[in-house]
């Protein structure tokens, strides 16, 4: 039995899609309601917290796992990307209000000391190195984009899809991080034990994504 590990929340239906795409059995998955596991012909799918979902690769609980990009890059797990499913895509930003776009945009110490509010502490703190910049990040798990305007920090850094929420807040796009899509993943011990299995789901992925195009 193949253990997948699936993350819960916005991109979850996503998740279900993909699965289905492959031709993966989905039937009691769409009804799981409160249940966290759920077996279905030759698979276990266990559905967790976005930033969760690297650990179970990474602790041998699961062979393989659908993940963000975004996740894979703030996680420290050392895993293998199978993929790119072209799902679930986003923008990784840095946004604050328009009158911060010229500061943003001058020399590096215009922003040394710039409070960051993010949910991706290690993201934030790659890019504004590669910036040169030091800066206090602040770690926040709700709505960063109530950051700004209560003054806690001065910008952000959180995934966008539409810009609304960000425009509902009087936030604009400061610049673009990087582009978020949906991966398969897996560990390298479960590649290697279960790579018959992982290969039919491959080929599957990659017709899919040829029919999408």
């Amino acid at each position: 039995m193949l253990a997948l590990a699936l993350p819960t929340g916005r991109v979850h239906r996503d998740a279900l899609a993909l699965l289905t795409a492959l031709e993966l059995p989905t039937g009691k998955l769409e009804k799981a309601g409160r249940s966290l596991v759920i077996e279905e012909g030759n698979y276990r799918y266990l559905l967790a917290k976005p930033m969760d979902v690297p650990l179970y690769v990474h602790y041998g609980i699961a062979d393989l796992a659908l993940a963000g990009s975004d996740v894979l890059s703030e996680s420290p797990s050392s895993l293998i990307e199978l993929g790119d499913t072209g799902r679930g895509r986003c923008r990784l930003v840095v946004a604050g209000p328009q009158e911060l776009s010229s500061r943003f945009w001058s020399h590096e110490s215009a922003i040394m000391g710039l409070r960051v509010a993010t949910k991706y502490p290690r993201i934030a703190d790659g890019y504004f190195a590669a910036r040169g910049a030091q800066v206090e990040i602040i770690r926040l798990n709700g709505s960063v984009e109530l950051a700004p305007l209560l003054n806690l920090s001065e910008c952000i850094l959180d995934i966008v899809q539409t810009g609304t929420t960000l425009k509902a807040n009087g936030l604009v796009v400061l610049d673009e991080v990087a582009p978020v899509s949906l991966r398969l993943v897996a560990s390298r011990r479960s590649s290697q034990l279960h790579w018959r299995e992982i290969e039919k789901i491959l080929e599957r992925l990659v017709h899919s994504r040829k029919e999408e195009l």
